[in-house]
């Protein structure tokens, strides 16, 4: 269901409001002369990506990746994607010729990242990697690992993802992460205030984080 940023924000109101009378107030606080509407709308985009960050595929609005997209094929198997400037996170990905997708992405931080650099050690079509990194252009790119070097035609069966959600109008948010989004942006909003406590007990119901 698509939600407004009016919407969300009156949501996210409501749960501060019922938060005040077990933290010891019944009112919503100001900070420097700015009302607590403007935070809260300033912090619902931050929450949502936060939430959508660490929600599961099957909750999230998915695009294909595939029409459009530019592929580069290396000598040893391997290959680079450019990503979509949408992109919040991918979901899935698979080449024609691996025996089971990636459903699980790596940045070039991460030890197995390491590991793609030898041709010994890098994935290969039972087991591949797909990191996430940026390319020559420094764009982000996909680096897939990989295809046997004598496949000379490489092409993408499946990649799907998560588009940076759009805030100018309403936002797409399953009926299932609509409270987690709302107490995570209270949560936030209650870290600007400086009420710690208020904001540990709004994260408390974030169930997807």
């Amino acid at each position: 269901m698509k939600y407004s940023l009016d919407t969300l924000a009156e949501l996210v109101k409501i749960n501060m409001e019922e938060s005040s009378p077990a933290c010891g107030s019944a009112t919503l606080p100001e900070v420097d002369s700015v009302g607590i509407d403007f935070y809260i709308r300033e912090k619902i985009p931050e929450a949502v990506v936060k939430v959508f960050m660490a929600a599961p595929s099957y909750l999230l609005e998915q695009t294909d990746m595939r029409p459009g997209a530019v592929l580069k094929r290396f000598q040893n198997g391997s290959g680079e994607v450019l990503l979509p400037s949408d992109l919040l996170k991918m979901t899935l990905f698979r080449m024609q010729g691996w025996e089971r997708p990636v459903s699980r992405f790596i940045d070039e931080n991460h030890p197995a990242a390491e590991l793609q650099n030898n041709i010994y050690s890098m994935g290969g079509v039972s087991k591949p990697v797909a990191v996430i990194t940026h390319g020559s252009a420094g764009n982000r790119v996909l680096r897939y690992y990989s295809l046997p070097p004598e496949v000379r035609n490489h092409k993408i069966e499946e990649a799907l993802y998560v588009r940076l959600p759009d805030f100018s109008g309403p936002v797409e948010i399953n009926e299932v992460l609509l409270p987690s989004v709302t107490y995570c942006a209270a949560a936030l909003v209650y870290e600007i205030t400086g009420e710690h406590e208020r904001a540990s007990v709004m994260n408390r119901r974030v169930v997807v984080q």
